[in-house]
């Protein structure tokens, strides 16, 4: 395993379990999004903007914004595009941000994210819903999950729901 991704995991891990704590998101999913999205915390835009999820910034974000090319497949085809991306002035402000962007935008609830029973589902949902446009974005956050084995983090997790587990899945009841 890459120990650069390894120390990225521990370093963020903490932060994520407290953000996702009575969200019904699984902070395994979260990490490895983080993971996936920021290049494992070495990407500029989570260096320098602590942006670690590629939140695009739209017309109704009122922070800062910054430009930078992205990859993006539109019809199976990937191409590499400037997209403006939201700015934050700490780590902790966009792991927050991300947990408001997921909870106010409803093509999440919709597309099943919160009512999602293991991270698998929720990667998943997160696809159907729109996140990112690469047809394989949920196998990829899967196969994170398992190499890191970051299933452990969703056990941290305060929820009102119940929590159990099983050789392969975290499940919320």
């Amino acid at each position: 395993m890459n120990k650069k991704a390894i120390d990225f995991i521990i370093q963020i891990s903490e932060d994520v379990v407290k953000v996702c704590s009575d969200t019904k998101l699984f902070p395994s999913l979260m990490v490895a999004q983080a993971c996936l999205e920021s290049n494992y915390g070495q990407s500029k835009l989570s260096v320098l903007h602590h942006n670690f999820f590629g939140i695009k910034a739209n017309a109704s974000w009122k922070g800062e914004v910054v430009y930078y090319n992205t990859t993006e497949y539109i019809n199976k085809t990937k191409i590499t595009i400037k997209q403006s991306f939201r700015k934050y002035l700490t780590r902790e402000a966009g792991f927050v941000d991300r947990v408001k962007f997921l909870q106010i935008n409803p093509r999440y609830a919709k597309n099943g994210v919160f009512v999602s029973n293991n991270p698998q589902e929720q990667a998943q949902a997160f696809a159907r819903a729109g996140y990112a446009t690469d047809p394989l974005y949920a196998t990829k956050l899967i196969n994170i999950i398992y190499q890191y084995n970051l299933i452990k983090y969703d056990l941290l997790c305060k929820t009102p729901s119940n929590i159990s587990t099983t050789t392969s899945t975290t499940s919320r009841k």
